[in-house]
């Protein structure tokens, strides 16, 4: 009684006074009034409200627009809070409201109007549609009301064509959606209002799936809600037109007579007769479209009508295939809700379209959202096991294999990155979503194995480049540090370089791809075998083979383990045959002109206008170059070298995968693979290096060791049986001695005795007669040891300190063996050794001093200082060999092994005598990378024994230094890129360290002055400024040793303009000034 007491007494009068008199003020009275008021208590409320104030609308028509679109929202609020249950009233406030903006004698929209009384108007119509119960709206939807429905239906779809108001078009798309009832709100099983709907409206669908298409695909200016409310109402409106529904639908069904129809008739001419009677055409007369639409209207949505449609809708299907790419979230998540309807709820009747919409679906169940990818997941999982919709999938989706097989290699070769992506992405969803065993059935045929691998390889395939080749001459330092963290760096996998792939997002959806087939015990022994037989032919692919049987077969997760497991045996197998590990990593020497044959030059010319002329060099050729000409063709080629070396690599990264992969019980590969992994970790090739190293450590996990030391410890026998072999099969085989190097590397002091049986097998095998072509090797081992001496020192430290008796120990007969192989003088022993150079001055007399009075014993050294001794005196042979490589090796084992001697004067001044000369030799040469290690070694000499050498550096060293910096400051001057000429680094290094050795050295007067006069020369501006910069530093870092000498120096080039500057830079930092060409004291 309250609520009829309120209407009663407030908002009957205040509507009254409305309707006698409309005006804003009026009518604000009555929203005041109505607000909060439930309507939808007794129907009379609806007919005393709305009744009056809809015809009130009506007869405002065409004056005031703020009036009526106050009136209008009025309206709305009424119905948002009731239900329309009259039929006519409905046809009513429609009919009215549109009046209100659209003139219905010119059909079109009244001019002038303003985006508010639209918005208004439309949201009258959204609720009078939205609020209506179903028994109106069943009433509503008839052919009497076509016209009113296409009417509104035309506004709305000008309105969102054409308005540029973001809300208003928005408001416009919601009211499309609720005229074909695919609203929110909507009833989805009431399957005959929905059919109802269809039936009635169809006739418009051309133009509104147009209008929706054409803006689905605007750009982003529009608005993501809007681009995503299009989609949505695209997607639900073809949905309810084209969803089986009726018994007439659902007796349509996709079997093999259908197809054996279309064959045996003309497509194309069958077609355009069946199309004619639904679709408009230019030609056809007023007449003629008269009878169209009565056809249409009393056949409603015929089998003919929907395959006719259907047909036409291609486009619409293909061109928005975009979107699954779109950046926005909510358009992705609208066109994923599209597809997914329209493949559950009309699959026979969009069957010529099924392949598109799939293609969508398949590629979005792999969207970076969950959210979508579940959904699409679930609708194809349907798909498949609803036995109606079964066949026509699998037959699209093995159209769609081909479609997307023959056109992948162009999409791999144009290497456009967006492309590649979804492309990938695609075949990622098709293996993840089709039943395995339908993928199974299409592999089975040779054509289509062949050609899916072929495209796989095809992106796997790998770009060789010259980096393949780099070498490292010195030997290089294990990575140290925790496994795992070892582990991560090593598996950033830099030997994989691809030729096609342009971005790192494709080539992981591709290690994705190579996982998903692993996984599936139906395909992965089909791709398996294939890949197989490419490696055991040697094809030009094998390589790509290997890559993507590693991706199957090691792929983490423990899905069909069982199945990859048994694969990665046959691979391992495979690999680790001896074939696969004795490449050459490294091309041959290019053909070169014999010095000591003559050379002839021949040339001809063309005379004329544009001469032109030809020279080549010739020279005589006998049965030597005969012999070796036959030998040509197996020469290693720069190609060649690249293939192998990438070839070894992916060997070498499928092993430590496969180890990875198996576990604890890889313990049975060892024996086969672990020499092999540690000869390809003492490889000089930097690549091949990396790779060896992610192997080993790979398998270093895998066995669970904790220490790369306790890896070597525990397999000493595994090694020693292949040391073993490797000399016996070839004495001098420097490859059981880069297997020493690098065991020696990874082992602590604790594996002395474990190493013991590995030395003497170096032993007995390798100094049965002299050694010419293994001295690089032995140099490495002594150069390994000597850097890793440094790290046990700690522990050898401590045992100085221990009485004498407690250093003969149960290792004291090893360190013995080693002591004595060192000795060995068969072992390494140089063509061209001085034998009075082992000898250190005073031994001569040695004797006749023991007989005369007995002689104090000698303290007994530490067992390393002993070994270290020895090295070094082995070593000092080489420094003055020809080859560069030994020099450098001998080099850098004087540089590790002399710190290890600087509390052992006794040791260490004979071997500094030793190499002096030697080394004084080699500061003469020109040769860049040996000068280098050159003064690395003077440096170091200064440091330990710089009274011993101080006046010897003087008279022989820095005469040497200071021609090199004089001419290097000459050609830095010239070229313009230095980074990477070994004499730019030389010079570098020397204005880095320079300063340190002349304090360290104590250098003074002439030979101070001359170091300085040279090195003043790096402060002209037309040097790099990087030398700029450390001749800078250098003279700063001498200021406090003799500030007075630097002085003079600078003053001699502070009035020339190329040195001013940086002058001037310096002496302000002494305290001085440069003002005017003259100094003063600040």
């Amino acid at each position: 009684m309250m609520h009829l007491e309120r209407y009663v007494t407030r908002i009957k009068p205040a509507i009254e006074g409305f309707i006698k008199e409309p005006s804003k003020n009026t009518l604000s009275q009555v929203e005041r009034e109505i607000e909060g008021f439930n309507f939808g208590e007794m129907r009379i409320y609806q007919v005393q409200t709305l009744v009056p104030l809809v015809v009130k609308l009506d007869e405002l028509t065409g004056e005031n627009q703020e009036l009526r679109t106050s009136l209008m929202n009025c309206l709305s609020n009424i119905i948002s809070h009731t239900y329309l249950s009259d039929e006519k009233g409905l046809r009513s406030i429609l009919v009215v409201v549109l009046q209100q903006i659209r003139d219905s004698k010119s059909a079109a929209m009244r001019p002038n109007l303003s985006e508010e009384i639209k918005l208004a108007a439309i949201s009258v119509i959204f609720e009078a549609l939205r609020r209506s119960t179903s028994d109106v709206l069943e009433t509503f939807y008839c052919k009497e009301t076509v016209v009113v429905i296409g009417q509104v239906l035309l506004t709305l779809l000008e309105i969102i064509e054409q308005e540029k108001y973001r809300k208003l078009v928005q408001s416009a798309l919601k009211c499309l959606m609720v005229i074909f009832y695919v609203h929110e709100d909507s009833d989805p099983t009431d399957v005959v209002l929905r059919s109802q709907v269809a039936n009635t409206i169809f006739i418009f669908l051309p133009k509104v799936l147009i209008v929706l298409f054409k803006t689905s695909l605007k750009d982003d200016k529009v608005g993501v809600s809007i681009k995503s409310m299009s989609i949505q109402a695209l997607g639900r409106i073809i949905c309810i037109m084209f969803e089986e529904t009726t018994e007439e639908f659902m007796k349509l069904r996709y079997d093999v007579n259908a197809f054996r129809n279309i064959f045996k008739s003309s497509a194309e001419n069958r077609d355009q007769q069946d199309e004619f009677p639904f679709f408009g055409s230019k030609k056809a007369s007023a007449e003629q479209n008269e009878e169209r639409l009565h056809q249409m209207q009393t056949d409603l949505r015929s089998l003919q009508w929907v395959r006719a449609t259907s047909r036409r809708l291609r486009p619409v299907f293909v061109e928005t295939g975009i979107l699954r790419a779109h950046c926005s979230l909510r358009v992705r998540q609208s066109y994923a809700e599209m597809c997914c309807l329209l493949l559950a709820n009309c699959t026979h009747n969009l069957r010529a379209n099924f392949v598109h919409v799939l293609e969508s679906v398949l590629a979005l169940s792999e969207d970076e959202d969950e959210g979508i990818a579940q959904r699409c997941r679930i609708t194809l999982l349907e798909l498949q096991q609803q036995p109606n919709s079964q066949g026509i999938f699998d037959e699209n989706a093995e159209l769609l294999m081909d479609a997307h097989l023959n056109k992948w290699p162009r999409i791999v070769h144009r290497c456009e990155d967006n492309e590649q992506f979804a492309e990938l992405l695609f075949f990622k969803g098709f293996l993840r979503n089709v039943n395995p065993e339908k993928l199974q059935l299409l592999l089975l045929v040779p054509k289509n194995l062949e050609m899916f691998v072929n495209c796989l390889l095809m992106a796997l395939d790998q770009r060789t480049t010259r980096d393949l080749l780099n070498e490292e001459y010195s030997l290089r330092r294990i990575q140290e540090g925790n496994s795992k963290d070892l582990e991560t760096e090593l598996s950033k996998l830099s030997w994989r370089q691809f030729k096609y792939l342009v971005s790192k997002r494709s080539v992981d959806i591709l290690y994705d791809i190579g996982a998903t087939l692993g996984a599936e015990p139906a395909l992965n022994r089909l791709i398996f075998e294939y890949c197989f037989e490419l490696i055991q032919q040697r094809s030009a692919a094998m390589n790509e083979a290997i890559l993507l049987l590693t991706l199957m077969v090691t792929s983490p997760g423990n899905k069909a383990r069982e199945s990859r497991l048994m694969l990665a045996q046959l691979l391992l197998d495979q690999l680790l045959q001896d074939e696969h590990w004795n490449l050459a990593l490294q091309p041959d020497a290019a053909w070169r002109l014999k010095v000591e044959k003559p050379t002839h030059w021949f040339e001809e010319r063309t005379p004329g206008l544009y001469s032109s002329a030809v020279e080549v060099r010739t020279q005589d050729c006998d049965s030597d170059d005969e012999v070796q000409s036959e030998v040509v063709s197996s020469r290693v080629s720069i190609a060649d070298a690249q293939f192998n070396v990438l070839h070894t690599c992916l060997i070498l990264d499928a092993v430590g995968h496969c180890a990875r992969f198996i576990g604890d019980t890889f313990d049975r590969h060892i024996f086969q693979s672990l020499h092999k992994v540690l000869l390809k970790v003492a490889s000089s090739n930097t690549i091949v290096h990396q790779a060896a190293s992610f192997a080993f450590v790979s398998m270093q996990l895998a066995l669970r060791y904790a220490e790369p030391s306790h890896f070597i410890e525990c397999s000493t026998d595994y090694i020693t049986f292949h040391l073993n072999a490797l000399l016996m099969r070839s004495p001098e085989s420097p490859a059981a001695v880069d297997i020493l190097t690098v065991v020696l590397q990874y082992s602590t002091r604790g594996n002395v005795p474990h190493l013991d049986s590995i030395f003497q097998t170096i032993r007995d095998e390798c100094s049965k007669r002299h050694q010419t072509t293994n001295v690089h090797s032995y140099l490495r081992v002594f150069n390994a040891f000597l850097k890793h001496v440094s790290d046990w020192q700690g522990d050898a430290m401590e045992q100085v300190n221990v009485d004498l008796p407690m250093q003969i120990d149960e290792d004291q007969g090893v360190l013995s063996n080693w002591m004595s192989v060192l000795q060995k003088p068969g072992l390494l022993d140089d063509l061209n050794a001085d034998e009075n150079m082992t000898e250190v001055p005073g031994q001569e007399n040695e004797g006749e001093e023991q007989e005369e009075e007995p002689e104090p014993s000698k303290p007994i050294l530490p067992r390393h200082v002993e070994m270290v001794k020895d090295i070094l005196g082995q070593v000092v042979k080489f420094v003055s060999t020809a080859e560069q490589p030994h020099q450098i090796a001998a080099l850098e084992c004087f540089s590790s092994g002399v710190p290890l001697l600087k509390d052992y004067e006794n040791e260490l001044l004979p071997l500094v005598h030793l190499v002096w000369q030697p080394l004084v030799e080699k500061f003469r040469q020109k040769d860049a990378l040996v000068l280098n290690r050159c003064f690395s070694l003077l440096h170091l000499l200064g440091v330990h024994a710089k009274d011993f050498i101080l006046k010897r550096s003087l008279s022989d060293v820095m005469p040497q230094l200071r021609q090199f910096l004089k001419v290097a400051s000459q050609h830095s001057r010239m070229e313009t890129s230095l980074a990477q000429t070994q004499e730019y680094k030389l010079q570098v290094k020397l204005l880095q360290s320079l300063g340190e050795f002349i304090i360290g050295l104590q250098v003074e007067g002439k030979h101070l002055h001359e170091l300085l006069s040279i090195v003043v020369l790096y402060l002209a501006q037309g040097q790099p400024l990087e030398l700029q910069l450390l001749a800078r530093e250098f003279f700063i870092k001498l200021v406090t040793y003799n500030g007075p000498f630097l002085y003079v120096t600078l003053l001699q080039r502070a009035h020339l303009k190329d040195f001013k500057a940086n002058v001037n830079q310096i002496l302000e930092v002494m305290g001085f000034s440069l003002a005017k060409g003259t100094t003063g004291l600040d």
